[in-house]
């Protein structure tokens, strides 16, 4: 056979270039690969047993029974209607309350505002579930600490109630807590632009005799909706994928959301029913991509009304007049319903053998006995061990791929980067109960149960890192975006591979968002519920699995006490997030 020697000659050289640039280029197409199997492989499984019948271990063939059992379930369709519900009242409630302390603390001359701007953050040290667990002990129809007291106040006025008066497991009670729960994020979302607003906008106001209310309600807001409106459509994502408090409140008074369902499902029921669950886990992954589409579309709109000014201004601080010291009381409730309260309730039951109802007499009870007992139990020492480990492990392994993805998204020559952007994006769409559930089918069947990973710390690391790399990669792509190329462009001609370059130049650059990032991820991953709650075994528990495990066996002393040492160690954590967030906000401003 006649070899074409020309042929040869010429294409050797494009072959070998290809192979020099894949080389040079390899932690990136690694980096790729390992970002693409962790997220598309769990989603297609998950898609996949859907039309299975049987353990996802042992199917016993296809089906599309599934799909019809879950479409004619009224449950179903109670469940989504309550999710929707829960979300838009609690949304508005969040909303209102974080654009109202971001005004006051930003642009008004409210007393103690740095303190407040400190304060508002503890809330991220008090997980979800305690949250909800230490207003069930405050709000409970029969015990809780608010009801007794209100009976008392009642019966002074000759009035005798003998439950309540108000009930915590209901839908009133879930909106309630949604409704606390998110203002913490949606300020830190809006403060930002009351920080930058053009300042020459709400002058005119004044200038035309606008008083501080008008020129709020009729410039202010107005000029700011657009990162109000892509905050609210945030928050109600969040809401949408509640776990915590529709668990610890909803489930004992039979009220489902689609993420308490899917757990009932595949934790609670006899027999369990996966095939069912995954019907339920599609459906309700279908209903949040389609909602952060929308979202993502509400924001690249924002754009165009955004206002430009220089970095030099600092915003007129408004005069509230007497409304300054109702301003700070207003704060102050707050404060109190979304910290103070229910951890005051979580030491309290921590220091007797027993819940009481607070009283002169139940002080006589206070010991230290449940704290000893937690720190004599071998196992408690694992747990935090572990739980150590997941916060470590999980926080690093998400910020340095949200580093390196938002590297290829923003500056690496490669094709797809768009495609990568988008996928990145995709987690956010996927609630945490959904995650777990996507990765028990995944490692429970071939090939990834080979990698024995399924009931070890690495398939929670892995479902964290899924769960938050969405926030990983945003906060990373813009901090890329403040750092010149030509940084980087130097030290290649200086004869450095892409890894040193960017290990050793780039990052080191944007420490400051790299460690906010950090931060966030460890907090999120100490506090997490749903995700460990669905994988965990034996081997893998943490702090939040135990704590839930104490509570459900009725040893709420044990549980509170658990909960108040988790609260102690997230503080200092949040406060930590408050200097690396304005130290970014000061970079990208």
């Amino acid at each position: 056979m006649a070899i074409d020697t020309l042929s040869l000659s010429r294409q050797f050289p494009r072959w070998r270039l290809r192979w020099e640039r894949l080389r040079g280029n390899i932690l990136l197409v690694v980096v790729m690969a390992v970002l693409l199997a962790m997220i598309v492989i769990p989603i297609g499984r998950l898609l996949i047993n859907s039309f299975l019948e049987g353990h996802p271990a042992l199917p016993e063939g296809w089906t599309l029974q599934n799909y019809t059992t879950a479409f004619g379930m009224p449950l179903f369709y109670q469940a989504l209607a309550t999710t929707l519900v829960l979300a838009t009242i609690g949304t508005a409630i969040t909303v209102v309350i974080a654009v109202l302390f971001a005004w006051l603390i930003e642009r008004t001359d409210m007393p103690c505002r740095n303190l407040a701007w400190a304060l508002i953050l503890i809330p991220m040290a008090i997980p979800g579930v305690l949250f909800a667990l230490g207003w069930a002990l405050l709000l409970s129809p029969k015990t809780g600490a608010m009801n007794v007291f209100l009976r008392d106040v009642f019966a002074l006025f000759g009035v005798e109630i003998t439950e309540g008066p108000i009930n915590i497991y209901s839908i009133g009670g879930l909106i309630f807590l949604d409704g606390l729960r998110g203002v913490t994020t949606v300020f830190l979302m809006v403060v930002g632009a009351f920080r930058m607003m053009d300042p020459s906008l709400e002058e005119a106001a004044r200038v035309s005799k606008a008083g501080t209310v008008a020129t709020f309600f009729r410039v202010t807001l107005p000029a700011l909706s657009p990162a109000i409106l892509a905050a609210a459509m945030y928050s109600f994502i969040s809401s949408m994928e509640s776990f915590e408090a529709p668990l610890a409140i909803g489930l004992p008074a039979n009220i489902f959301v689609l993420s308490t369902l899917i757990y009932f499902t595949t934790r609670i029921q006899a027999p369990l029913d996966y095939g069912l669950a995954a019907v339920f886990g599609v459906s309700y992954m279908i209903l949040m991509v389609f909602l952060l589409i929308w979202y993502r579309r509400a924001v690249r709109n924002s754009e165009r009304f955004a206002t430009v000014s220089g970095k030099g201004f600092r915003p007129r601080i408004v005069s509230i007049g007497q409304w300054r010291y109702p301003a700070l009381a207003l704060f102050v409730v707050y404060f109190l319903f979304a910290v103070a309260a229910p951890f005051c309730v979580l030491l309290w039951t921590s220091l007797l053998p027993g819940y009481r109802v607070p009283s002169i007499d139940a002080i006589r009870l206070i010991t230290l006995d449940n704290y000893r007992e937690i720190f004599a139990t071998d196992r408690v020492f694992e747990v935090i061990w572990n739980t150590l480990v997941l916060m470590v492990v999980a926080a690093t392994a998400t910020m340095v791929l949200a580093f390196l993805a938002s590297w290829i998204i923003v500056r690496a020559p490669v094709r797809g980067r768009g495609l990568l952007d988008g996928l990145m994006f995709v987690p956010h769409a996927i609630p945490g109960i959904v995650i777990a559930l996507a990765l028990i089918m995944a490692f429970l069947t071939p090939p990834l149960r080979y990698t024995g990973l399924y009931g070890t710390m690495g398939i929670l690391v892995i479902g964290l890192v899924i769960a938050y790399i969405s926030f990983g990669t945003r906060l990373m792509n813009s901090a890329i975006m403040q750092v010149h190329k030509e940084l980087e462009q130097a030290a290649y001609v200086s004869g450095a591979s892409t890894a040193k370059t960017l290990f050793f130049i780039t990052l080191p650059l944007l420490f400051p968002a790299f460690a906010a990032g950090w931060i966030w991820v460890a907090v999120h991953a100490l506090r997490a519920f749903s995700i460990p709650l669905m994988l965990s075994s034996k081997n893998n528990e943490v702090f939040a699995v135990l704590l839930w495990e104490f509570w459900e066996n009725g040893t709420a002393s044990l549980a509170s006490g658990l909960g108040v040492l988790l609260i102690i160690a997230l503080i200092p954590l949040s406060l930590l997030m408050r200097r690396f967030i304005v130290q970014v906000s000061g970079q990208q401003g």
